[in-house]
């Protein structure tokens, strides 16, 4: 088996939401948030990959790709409120993972071009 780029991704953010959900008491709800907040990421990844993908055709079949990075920065804002008032710590890390991710997404483009197909 090839090791990818997303396999790694996904056990740095799982690792971090680990550690985070155990030291803040590892109650078992922080389990639960934390898992969402991995599973979440998955879907957030792959999400990213088809917006890269749909923005580097000439004509885009899907046009309102755009609007991906908006409804993310947006949703994110949102939860950050949210996870702060809640006191949820695994979710409130994730937010940060979650607005970390297109910047390292944009580096990894940088030194790693998308070759069309």
């Amino acid at each position: 088996m090839t090791l990818r780029t997303w396999h790694v991704e996904t056990a740095v953010v799982y690792s971090v939401l680990l550690a985070v959900a155990l030291l803040s008491g590892g109650a078992w709800i922080e389990i639960v948030g934390a898992a969402a907040v991995g599973l979440s990421f998955g879907h957030a990844s792959i999400s990213v990959r088809l917006a890269e993908r749909e923005a580097a055709r000439e004509i885009p079949s899907v046009h309102c790709h755009r609007w991906s990075a908006r409804y993310f920065l947006a949703k994110e804002a949102l939860w950050c409120v949210y996870f702060v008032a809640l006191g949820a710590w695994s979710a409130l890390v994730g937010v940060g993972l979650f607005l970390a991710y297109p910047l390292w997404r944009r580096y990894w483009r940088r030194i790693h071009p998308m070759e069309m197909t």
